[in-house]
């Protein structure tokens, strides 16, 4: 699985990227197991707005497209919002 993290607004560590993917790799391997590799490419895009972080999850699946999107003021607690949606 890729997920590519585009920060706006934020500076993010390589070492909380790699939380944040290896977070979303172990929720979303248990779900996507009928897929193959090369489809399982996400985007992840983090925006900081003022005390609000604004996150946005997108995956193109073949018949089914997963977008979900959050605000949050705590950007730990967003993603792992997003992630269990």
């Amino acid at each position: 699985m890729q997920i590519l993290i585009n920060a706006q607004k934020i500076s993010i560590t390589d070492k909380f990227k790699d939380r944040i993917v290896k977070k979303f790799e172990q929720s979303l391997e248990k779900l996507l197991t009928s897929y193959q590799p090369d489809l399982k490419v996400a985007s992840l895009s983090i925006e900081k707005s003022g005390s609000v972080f604004q996150i946005k999850f997108d995956m193109n699946l073949p018949a089914c497209p997963i977008n979900i999107k959050d605000e949050h003021r705590v950007l730990l607690g967003g993603l792992l919002r997003v992630r269990d949606t």
